[in-house]
């Protein structure tokens, strides 16, 4: 009897995961966001919503090698503003590997520019990341820079690495509901929800919030980036089961050289072979190779 297939319909209210790569970095860089991402760097920087607008120019995101054996380095987006660099970060993580190659990108923007001449003392260099994770209080924003113990001396005033806590928000939006968020807070919360009945609700009677919902909407009838991220979650899948495989492996040789030693300190005590063998789990030939070696 032939297998009958059954194809499992789209849920027409189901919304990719606009936090991922591919989707998150087409909807930064998309043309009717400018105006929103102009008002959300304008919050944490001294430029004015207007100015970032007319200036804010998206750059190649791969940063140049300093020498023939370093790995070049992906930064998520980066873009000028006059001069002034912002180096655009989403962080679904809070691993301490993707929070140090972050970080390592801030200093490789600011110390590649110094190590090709570049006047860098009237320019900033700004990471915005934006957490899904709150590493840190409930502020929306919070703003590092290298300052001395006290706290009262900065060094390195130009150069800032600002946290948006997308938490929050989200937080706020599932306890008490649309009318207790901001503009702002229903961006960020924009950027979380899978869902395309609760876009258009939190959208509703705002044109920015309009205009982002709709490239939400769009992207995910793009096959390309539909494509691309799914992709992602298979990358992920196997980078997920390639750790399990080795943490298991690093364990599995971890208790067989426990047990060779302690078949060691048993073959000096003049135990039995067969006996070694069944206290340790190891086999006779294993064992008698072990016996060879020490002898």
């Amino acid at each position: 009897m032939p297998t009958v297939k059954i194809k499992k319909e789209k849920d027409p209210d189901k919304l990719i995961d606009s936090m991922s790569d591919t989707p998150f970095k087409a909807i930064i860089q998309h043309p009717n966001f400018r105006k929103t991402l102009s008002m959300i760097i304008s919050q944490v920087t001294l430029y004015s919503e207007s100015y970032i607008y007319e200036n804010l120019r998206f750059l190649n995101t791969e940063l140049p090698a300093e020498n023939s054996k370093e790995k070049k380095k992906i930064t998520d987006i980066l873009a000028t503003v006059k001069g002034n660099i912002i180096n655009i970060e989403a962080n679904k993580s809070a691993e301490a590997s993707q929070l140090s190659r972050h970080n390592a990108y801030h200093h490789k923007l600011v110390y590649g520019r110094y190590f090709r001449g570049d006047e860098i003392d009237n320019i900033d260099v700004i990471q915005l990341n934006f957490n899904t994770i709150n590493r840190f209080d409930d502020r929306i924003f919070i703003d590092f820079k290298m300052r001395d113990k006290t706290g009262m001396f900065v060094d390195e005033e130009n150069f800032q690495r600002i946290h948006i806590n997308m938490s929050k928000p989200l937080d706020k939006y599932d306890k008490i509901g649309i009318e207790s968020l901001t503009k702002l807070e229903k961006i960020l919360v924009m950027f979380q929800i899978t869902s395309k009945r609760k876009l258009r609700e939190i959208a509703k009677g705002d044109s920015d919030l309009e205009d982002m919902a709709k490239i939400i909407e769009d992207l995910n009838e793009d096959e390309e980036i539909i494509g691309q991220y799914e992709k992602e979650k298979l990358d992920k899948r196997q980078h997920e089961l390639d750790l399990m495989y080795a943490e298991r492996k690093g364990l599995e040789e971890g208790a067989d050289n426990k047990a060779k030693e302690i078949a060691k300190n048993m073959l000096q005590s003049k135990m039995e072979v067969s006996e070694i063998a069944k206290l340790t789990g190891l086999s006779e030939t294993e064992i008698e190779k072990i016996k060879s070696e020490e002898s």
